[in-house]
């Protein structure tokens, strides 16, 4: 656990200038999530957010200690179903939807997606993240199989936007 609470500042070295990290991590079931928010990141495809206040979401999703389904510790999760829920506080009919998809950068894979803002404020980002085998991913079973993959693990965090890069 005391590892979970140094890697927001190990992301922070690794992420872009123009990143935040948008709370701590989510470590359930052996799984660690790591939420952060890019601006200026430029993708080879998919839609551009052409407004006046794009982001990228991100989330660092890697294999903590306990991982107990063969990935090594700190190793990047590959096969998730990544879905996020952005809402404004004070704006009810704000409410962003979508998936993150899997992005390679140089610092390492990641899940990403673009999408708009709301100008300045407190808003509430929720990640769903399903298990490997929801894009088709087997498990061995058996002497040498792993045990069953985990439930939907969602996580939470209330930010300030527009955010300082830290």
């Amino acid at each position: 656990m005391r590892l979970s609470w140094a890697l927001p500042a190990v992301l922070l070295a690794v992420l872009p200038a123009r990143a935040a990290v948008l709370g701590g991590p989510v470590l359930q079931s052996g799984v660690e999530i790591i939420p952060a928010a890019l601006t200026g990141v430029e993708l080879d495809k998919g839609a551009r957010v052409q407004t006046p206040d794009p982001i990228f979401l991100a989330a660092d999703i890697h294999a903590g200690s306990s991982e107990a389904h063969g990935f090594a510790e700190h190793a990047f999760i590959p096969y998730l179903s990544v879905s996020f829920v952005l809402t404004k506080e004070g704006a009810p009919t704000f409410r962003k939807v979508g998936l993150l998809y899997p992005v390679a950068t140089r610092t390492g894979p990641r899940y990403g997606a673009a999408t708009e803002m709301s100008g300045a404020g407190t808003y509430h980002l929720s990640y769903i993240v399903s298990p490997p085998s929801s894009h088709g991913m087997m498990r061995q079973t058996g002497k040498d199989g792993v045990v069953e993959w985990w439930k939907p693990i969602t996580g939470t965090w209330i930010f300030t936007y527009p955010m300082s890069a830290k």
